[in-house]
């Protein structure tokens, strides 16, 4: 009889305490966003994601790279590291790969090889010559940096990480409260 009575007290307990859990409310895309990466991106690990996973980051890189471009390959551990440090920071920066690679086994293996923790748009996804004619786009690698609404922050990315380091972040944060 005890063991009885012990579930059931357990099993209330348990339900209450489920029942007095805050939920969080589940975060949902910026549609400007949305409107320049699709709905979904991917991992290296070609896990899918809501574009909502953005949505609490204040500034964002657009990585416009590819395996087969000796330049990227030489900067991609610059940005790896640059990511790496802004994450261990605590700043709310996040990349999305735009690869121009040829086959989409050359994309996640660049991104495995790379050790690039961030996400991709899709191989072959349509927003990728969108986000190539709306930042004009001329050669690779190029880091695009925007806002969290999708504005323009600065085409010359690549330049402020090589240049400045982890304290690119902090000018861009400068130029977005202008």
């Amino acid at each position: 009889m005890k063991s009885i009575k012990q579930i059931t007290i357990l099993t209330l307990l348990l339900t209450s305490v489920a029942f007095a859990k805050e939920t969080k409310p589940k975060a949902t895309a910026n549609p400007e966003l949305v409107k320049m990466f699709g709905e979904k991106l991917h991992n290296y690990k070609k896990k899918s994601f809501s574009t909502a996973v953005l949505s609490d980051k204040k500034i964002i890189g657009i990585y416009f790279s590819a395996h087969w471009c000796p330049p990227c390959r030489a900067f991609t551990p610059e940005l790896v590291k640059f990511h790496k440090n802004m994450t261990k920071a605590g700043n709310a920066f996040e990349v999305v790969f735009v690869s121009s690679d040829h086959e989409k086994s050359a994309m996640y293996e660049y991104m495995r090889e790379s050790n690039m923790p961030w996400l991709v748009l899709p191989f072959g996804d349509e927003h990728k010559n969108t986000l190539g004619a709306k930042f004009i786009i001329r050669g690779i690698p190029s880091l695009i940096i925007i806002d969290a609404k999708g504005n323009l922050i600065t085409k010359d990315g690549r330049r402020d990480v090589t240049n400045l380091g982890d304290k690119a972040f902090d000018k861009w944060l400068k130029q977005l409260k202008k």
